[in-house]
């Protein structure tokens, strides 16, 4: 885009200034009288001082006809045209001042003494016209074109010069500009004549200190060879080029293409450094990272088969029996349920999620969430639950984390049989075979030709939604047809969930409507799975759901020992097309994602060995180095989501600097869902105060909400206690005031059974 014709970047039409005085008024007053203000100058200017530095013999009709042209003549100036950009400096040298800036962004116009004369001429060559302002910017554009442009008050022109190097006959374009006389562009401007203005100019002068810049170039080239990394080279040739590409004082450029040539070497000893992390972090010998785990002659089977297939039965068969060991849940409510399983046998069991460690005595098996997996102390057997949650984009690095790093005896992984091949090819890069045994679904679920009425659902119907908004909305609809409804969706407490379960396995409520959460684990008595839609967001935008969800919900129909028959269809009320879907989807057979790769996350190990070899410090940028050099050494495993950690980071490094690397590591892995403003802004509260005084400081929310607050509103709270007793697990003595927390969550449970069992309508637009 050429500058504005007033040196034309930022220049825009406009009436005269609002304080300006007419050349002379219309009708003058009758001598008799006495003029009521004084007479008007010949000269109208924003500042009267100005009127010395017009030039002799100029007009006050000339003086009118530059005013009105003020915004297209090439000759005006505007304090953007010069590099301190103020209108002191344009008085600095003697510029006459012809308009004031204007609000709304019109700056002020000046023009040079010496230039009134060309700009006249050149009122006399164009004279103002509507095409006047495109045909001049149209000849900005052709100088331009030509390397021409007004640097502050002079002309200069670009010049390409090659200098030849010693180094293998490396050769560089000089970039440099030289000054021109202003004469010939001034005429250009006048005529348009494009080839007189070649002439005038003639040929592009050498630069004059083409000698002393070479000299300088084959020193650097010298020194990086010296360094013995021929095979990188080019990578500086590139740098020194990139530099000379660009019109700069000789001194400027010298200093540049030495920081180059520094920037250059750091680089290389970067990537000798990285190379040398590669092979310490070993990527492709990820699972030999875990010795525990491969120093054992680990014998590891795969529990395959659908839901209600009994294979969860089975691998509790063998915990129970074991002297030692270990059940890894994907849920905390499943850790629980599988706490009280092994109870319920008679069997001592301790509970270890992330927001709580509950030791039974004499205890012989823990129970856990998959991200607590215990890497370093061996056990008899360890069971890893819904393992097809490893192709998960961001949960699935616990996953291969505890398949590659769980020291077990006996390793028992249950998951969906269309996982099997990417189980096989990890626990191959463990040196380890493990053997398939295959569980066949009792009874089959069978699809309803039609849809099914909302007004028409009897006990034991599960309807399934997919957000919390779409739940409470049908449990309002199905609870006035007069149902008793449980309800299951994601944001409900592990505890809740629990119970609205319960209620519904012992007949207290009829119809369950839930989320996909039943998906995954829950035994409950359900015959029929009514979809009330085949639509999903899933954090970008809606999608149709995939085989295997679809297969993962509906296999919760016809609970074996409960129901003879399990049946699937959808709500009459759902979308037009949603039957035809479940139709197309329930045959196929849930496949793994193409060229998988198992997810990988950071952990301390990483982290620490990043920081000491590479000399940073920033959380943030350690994990952005674990990124690029898992991606260099990609073979079998791939980075893992790391945006939310990524953006923690980001705001621990700004925020709680003084906490240790390690520390500001831990947080950012906490359970804190970024896309609340309260939970994040709590979370940066604590967080602080930590760093800045070692203390969190007191749960203010206990205070702020109770058991009989609105349902999001207790929801929310439950999030606070939940984050305030992870962090307290990983930060003893920082945050403390446990039984407050512990006291207010047990209430805030019972206060939201209440509401659900209640009659009330739930589904609030404020609460979505």
């Amino acid at each position: 885009m050429p500058p504005s014709l007033g040196l034309g970047r930022r220049a825009a039409s406009k009436p005269l200034c609002r304080d300006s005085v007419p050349l002379a008024p219309v009708n003058p007053p009758s001598p008799s009288l006495k003029p009521p203000y004084p007479p008007a100058p010949l000269f109208p200017l924003p500042q009267s001082t100005h009127a010395a530095r017009l030039p002799a013999g100029l007009t006050p009709e000339d003086w009118q006809r530059l005013r009105q042209a003020a915004h297209v003549l090439p000759q005006v100036l505007q304090p953007d045209d010069l590099d301190e950009g103020s209108d002191e400096a344009l008085e600095r040298l003697g510029a006459i001042q012809i308009a004031k800036a204007a609000a709304g962004g019109r700056p002020s116009r000046w023009i040079l003494p010496q230039h009134v004369a060309v700009a006249l001429a050149q009122l006399q060559a164009t004279p103002m016209a509507n095409d006047l302002r495109p045909r001049l910017q149209a000849r900005w554009q052709q100088l331009e074109s030509m390397g021409l442009q007004r640097e502050g008050l002079l002309f200069t022109r670009l010049c390409q010069q090659p200098l030849q190097l010693a180094h293998e006959g490396w050769r560089i374009e000089l970039a440099h500009r030289v000054p021109v006389p202003e004469e010939p562009v001034w005429a250009f401007f006048r005529d348009g004549d494009l080839a007189a203005l070649r002439r005038a100019l003639g040929q592009r002068p050498p630069y004059s200190h083409g000698a002393e810049l070479t000299l300088h170039l084959n020193h650097l080239v010298a020194r990086s060879e010296a360094m013995g990394k021929g095979t990188q080279l080019a990578a500086l040739l590139v740098r020194l080029q990139a530099e000379c590409s660009v019109a700069m004082p000789f001194e400027d450029l010298k200093a540049a293409l030495t920081r180059a040539q520094d920037r250059w070497e750091q680089a290389v000893g970067e990537q000798d450094r990285l190379a040398s992390l590669g092979r310490e972090l070993a990527f492709r010998g990820y699972p030999d990272s875990f010795e525990a785990a491969r120093q054992l002659s680990r014998r590891v089977t795969l529990y395959l088969g659908p839901p209600n297939s009994g294979k969860t039965y089975a691998a509790f068969e063998q915990l129970a029996q074991a002297r030692s060991g270990a059940y890894l849940a994907p849920l905390r409510l499943l850790a629980l349920e599988g706490r009280d399983r092994l109870v319920g046998r008679g069997v001592a069991c301790s509970l270890l999620t992330g927001e709580e460690s509950v030791p039974a005595e004499n205890a012989r098996v823990v129970s856990s969430t998959i991200e607590m997996a215990d890497t370093r102390e061996p056990v008899d057997v360890a069971v890893i639950d819904e393992a097809q949650m490893l192709f998960d984009p961001s949960r699935g690095w616990a996953w291969t984390q505890a398949i590659c790093g769980v020291p077990a005896r006996e390793l028992i992984i249950i998951a969906s049989a269309y996982a099997a091949p990417a189980l096989e090819r990890l626990l191959a890069l463990c040196g380890e075979r493990p053997e398939r045994r295959v569980f066949e679904r009792k009874q089959q679920v069978q699809l309803l030709g039609v849809p099914v009425p909302m007004a028409h659902l009897q006990a034991g119907d599960a309807v399934v939604a997919f957000s919390r908004r779409d739940v409470l909305m049908l449990r309002d609809q199905i609870a006035e047809a007069g149902h008793r409804v449980s309800v299951i969706y994601g944001a409900l407490p592990p505890e809740v969930r629990r119970r609205e379960a319960e209620r519904f396995a012992v007949g207290a409520s009829q119809v369950l409507v839930a989320t996909d959460a039943i998906g995954m684990g829950l035994n409950l008595p359900i015959r029929r799975v009514l979809f009330s839609t085949l639509e999903k967001f899933d954090g970008v935008g809606d999608r149709t759901l995939s085989v295997s969800e679809v297969h993962q919900i509906a296999g919760r129909a016809g609970r074996y020992g409960l129901h003879d028959e399990g049946f699937v269809s959808v709500l009459k009320e759902s979308e037009a097309s949603s039957l035809k879907k479940l139709r197309e989807l329930l045959p196929k057979e849930p496949r793994a994602p193409r060229d998988f790769k198992a997810p990988v996350a950071p952990n301390w190990t990483h982290v620490r060995t990043i920081a000491e070899r590479m000399g940073v410090k920033k959380l943030y940028a350690v994990l952005s180095i674990f990124m690029q050099q898992l991606r260099l050494d990609d073979a079998h495993f791939a980075v893992a989501e790391l945006e939310q950690m990524l953006g923690l980071a980001e705001l621990l490094d700004r925020r709680a600097s003084a906490l240790s690397l390690q520390d500001r590591f831990r947080y950012a892995q906490a359970p804190v869902d970024t896309r609340l403003p309260q939970l994040m802004e709590q979370y940066e509260t604590w967080a602080t105060a930590h760093a800045l005084t070692g203390q969190a400081g007191a749960p203010h929310f206990v205070d702020d909400v109770d058991e009989h607050a609105r349902l999001d509103r207790m929801e929310q709270a439950l999030r606070l206690c939940t984050l305030w007793l992870w962090l307290d697990l990983r930060f003893p003595g920082c945050y403390g005031h446990v039984d407050a927390v512990l006291d207010l969550r047990s209430r805030l449970n019972d206060g939201i059974e209440r509401q659900l069992k209640g009659r009330r309508p739930l589904w609030q637009r404020r609460g979505r």
